[in-house]
């Protein structure tokens, strides 16, 4: 059994943490932000404070191939999901005959269950909290790698975390996920391992998007594709859970008289969050494989206790 310390609380730290865990590891999950998801789907979208998810509340959508992987590994997410108001659905099936030719065998792969964020990291932070094995601390922010006698010349050998600046949780393994804002990157540097080569490239996209809830609760029927391309700009329609759905429009970074148009406010009947806006891009991390970055270490007996969430 080892010790394994995962940064990042978000789905996918949780996700990895809850199999890691289930495949017999000790596992600690640190996630900076002190809040943790209470109460029912409305509370979870209007309480829930994740600062350090800035897109928190933009459209989320979970695509099919995680449904399938959730419910052959993670059953319980799923189930969790749909009790809070998740609703399981199919781009695909959504749409009139007319444009899809009509249902065939096997179109049920393409379902998914759709949900806002706070709403889908709930359902999986949940299951985490009832995993044995794994200790879920909020309120908890990594400032730096504990390092340990060299096992490979010029390569530090990792062997845990420092948080809050000066307490050591050692471990065998050390998994990052902070997601694109990871800071790693530094902290390899800090402790004398090279940064990894790092592409980083920008879409040139911002989308803005809002949320919705008609007054029957009844979610829009689908009579066109979810994303739509017009001249200069794209709106995407998504479903969510409890009879909302979202609305985002994507446009480029450079139109300054779209983005001027977040400051318009919404219909008040209608209104459920702020229009929010993030920067679409994508970050590439290549590692050179024929020399590590850093070496994980073995358990140091005496690590830091913490609290659990």
């Amino acid at each position: 059994m080892a010790h394994i310390v995962v940064m990042g609380g978000g789905l996918v730290g949780l996700t990895a943490g809850i199999l890691l865990a289930r495949d017999g590891h000790q596992v600690t999950v640190l996630e900076r932000d002190a809040a943790g998801p209470r109460g029912n789907a409305a509370d979870l979208w209007q309480r829930w404070d994740r600062r350090g998810v800035n897109q928190f509340r933009q459209l989320h959508y979970m695509l099919p191939c995680w449904r399938a992987v959730m419910e052959r590994e993670m059953p319980e997410v799923i189930a969790g999901l749909e009790a809070l108001g998740g609703v399981r659905t199919s781009m695909l099936g959504a749409l009139p005959d007319e444009m899809t030719d009509g249902k065939r065998d096997g179109d049920e792969r393409f379902e998914t269950v759709t949900g806002r964020r706070p709403v889908v990291e709930a359902a999986v932070a949940a299951v985490a909290k009832r995993t044995d094995g794994l200790t879920v601390c909020r309120g908890v922010a990594v400032t730096g790698l504990v390092t340990a006698a060299e096992s490979i010349a010029g390569v530090p050998h990792v062997v845990g975390v420092t948080i809050g600046g000066a307490t050591e949780l050692h471990a065998d393994l050390v998994v990052d996920a902070t997601g694109r804002r990871s800071p790693v990157a530094g902290m390899l540097a800090a402790v004398g391992a090279r940064r990894p080569d790092e592409e980083k490239e920008d879409c040139g996209f911002v989308y803005y998007a809002r949320h919705f809830r008609s007054a029957d609760g009844a979610c829009p029927e689908a009579s066109e594709r979810i994303l739509q391309h017009f001249e200069g700009v794209s709106i995407l329609t998504l479903p969510c859970d409890n009879g909302t759905w979202g609305v985002a429009f994507v446009a480029s970074a450079r139109d300054k008289d779209l983005r001027a148009l977040r400051e318009v406010p919404a219909p008040p009947v209608r209104r459920r969050r702020p229009a929010g806006r993030d920067r679409a891009g994508s970050r590439r991390r290549r590692l050179r494989p024929h020399r590590p970055l850093a070496r994980p270490g073995h358990l140091h007996r005496g690590a830091a206790r913490l609290r659990p969430a």
